[in-house]
C-alpha cells in the first residue's frame, strides 16, 4: 500500500473565487475519498497527517500513516473546478 501511495498523484478539484482562493478547504476526508476513487485503496481520514486543511491551489505533499512506523507520501494537486 505504501508503494502505491508513494507513486500516486491525486488531483482534487475545488471551487475558487476570482483571485483563485479556495471557497472552504481540502480536508483529510476529501483526500481519503480521492485516494479511494483513484487507486481503490481505502485510507482512514485520521491516518492522513494534515497540519491544517489545504486552502490554496497547487501541489502539496501529504503524509499518510499506513501502519505503525510505515508512512507514505501522496502528492495532492488542487486545481480550480471549472
Amino acid at each position: 500500500i505504501a508503494e502505491t501511495l508513494n507513486k500516486s498523484v491525486i488531483t482534487i478539484e475545488a471551487r475558487t473565487g476570482e483571485d483563485e482562493r479556495l471557497f472552504g478547504s481540502v480536508t483529510a476526508a476529501n483526500i481519503a475519498e480521492a485516494i479511494e476513487r483513484a487507486r481503490g485503496v481505502r485510507v482512514d481520514r485520521r491516518r492522513i497527517r494534515l497540519e491544517e486543511p489545504i486552502r490554496s491551489l497547487g501541489t502539496h505533499q501529504v503524509p499518510v500513516q499506513i501502519h505503525g512506523d510505515v508512512e507514505a507520501s501522496v502528492k495532492v494537486i488542487v486545481v480550480p473546478k471549472l
